[in-house]
């Protein structure tokens, strides 16, 4: 599939970003019917392959969340969406790549045995009548990993900011799609940022992950221990307790592959304890990705008697340790306070491997303010039509109170000045 750039290009009230060279230069050059005497081109395509070389080029950065190995396995993985990759080329050459997630929405996607009959009600109706269509930009698996790659020679922050826009609309028309979601876009200036609020993109809802800074004088969990109040400190201990007669085991990937089915009815059995989920890999896809990124990528299983009861999986940057997905057994969880040992074994890694900050993500904010971790809000824009008002509106109440409503910052460290 293809299509000019002119196609593709916000309508913005200030003429300085429609009227910037390089926008004048395809105004130009595209006013008559596409041909190979464009200077630009665009290509839309469902597959990875079709433009791993445009891709090669431009991933300058060696960045390995956009390799080809990386994006052909999440096109792999995502069992209920298709992906599509845009390449814009100047004169034969590519100059920009972006990928897009495409999802269909149906009440399959959200848990709804905990909302009132009515809720369900309206929910179920609305959603599977209406089928609705969202594009994405950004990887639906992973906060804040890099989904476009652009030369900057050819464009400045704000027109690639536009050019990734206008290619989500142009994609969102041909998809009959009722929203668009753009995460992990370009630095976000103020003329950008005016430029996405006057063609109907905002940020109804806070998006929060958690992050915990690390103190550099702590060089054990018992450092960390240590420097809790002492009601945390007294509960810390008391979680700690429970899993002494476990096993706490780094995975290989041959382990990793050998527990792969434990790993995924774990996972499974933890999404599906979740308010909504738009979506989950296919089995196999922790194995995967331990394959890919051998020892920048963890897989921490809790062994009880030979049994995996418990998973943890975690990225390691050169200043972060993120936790990423997890699983554990709920009717073992009480006893052996799984989850809360989860948290503190991705402490105690984070502090052994020297990291400045334990990444955490979302969910489960109260439990990661209770470690001492922080909220720290991402950047995104939404944009949904055909859609009514009071519709609208519902959906941003009930997203806003899945979680976000339900937990307090809290002050576990002594000298944070401990609170209830």
């Amino acid at each position: 599939m293809s299509a000019t750039y002119k196609d593709l290009k916000l309508n913005s009230p200030d003429s300085s970003l429609n009227d910037c060279p390089v926008a004048i230069l395809i105004k130009k050059c595209l006013t008559r019917p596409q041909s190979t005497q464009d200077p630009f081109q665009i290509q839309i395509t469902q597959s990875i392959h079709d433009v791993k070389n445009a891709l090669d080029t431009l991933n300058t950065d060696g960045v390995p969340e956009l390799s080809y190995p990386c994006l052909s396995l999440l096109e792999k993985t995502l069992p209920n969406a298709s992906i599509r990759y845009v390449v814009i080329s100047k004169n034969g050459r590519p100059v920009l790549f972006a990928y897009y997630q495409i999802f269909t929405l149906t009440a399959a996607n959200f848990n709804l045995e905990n909302n009132s009959t009515p809720v369900k009600h309206i929910l179920k109706t609305f959603v599977n009548l209406k089928k609705a269509k969202a594009v994405m930009l950004g990887n639906v698996l992973r906060n804040e990993t890099v989904s476009h790659c652009y030369d900057p020679n050819v464009f400045t922050v704000d027109e690639a900011t536009e050019a990734i826009a206008g290619i989500a609309e142009k994609i969102a028309s041909d998809e009959c799609a009722t929203a668009i979601v753009l995460k992990e876009l370009p630095p976000i200036t103020a003329k950008a940022q005016q430029l996405l609020h006057d063609n109907g993109y905002s940020t109804p809802f806070e998006d929060l992950v958690m992050d915990m800074d690390l103190d550099a004088g702590w060089h054990s969990l018992a450092d960390y221990v240590n420097a809790l109040s002492k009601k945390y400190k007294t509960r810390a201990k008391k979680a700690l307790a429970a899993i002494e007669g476990l096993e706490i085991r780094n995975l290989t990937i041959a382990e990793t592959a050998q527990y792969e089915k434990e790993i995924d009815a774990l996972f499974s059995a933890t999404v599906h304890q979740q308010p909504f989920t738009l979506t989950q890999p296919l089995p196999g896809y922790f194995t995967e990705l331990k394959r890919m990124y051998q020892d920048s990528f963890e897989v921490i299983g809790f062994m009880h008697q030979g049994q995996l009861i418990a998973f943890y999986t975690a990225f390691i940057g050169a200043d972060y340790y993120h936790i990423y997905y997890v699983g554990f057994n709920y009717e073992l969880n009480n006893t052996y306070q799984l989850y809360f040992n989860i948290l503190f074994s991705g402490l105690e890694r984070a502090i052994l491997s020297r990291k400045k900050v334990l990444q955490l993500g979302r969910t489960s904010f109260d439990a990661k303010a209770s470690l001492g971790a922080k909220a720290r809000q991402l950047s995104y824009f939404i944009k949904m039509e055909y859609i009514p008002d009071f519709v609208i509106k519902w959906f941003v109440k009930y997203f806003s109170s899945m979680e976000n409503s339900k937990w307090k910052q809290r002050n576990p460290l002594k000298e944070n000045g401990a609170t209830a």
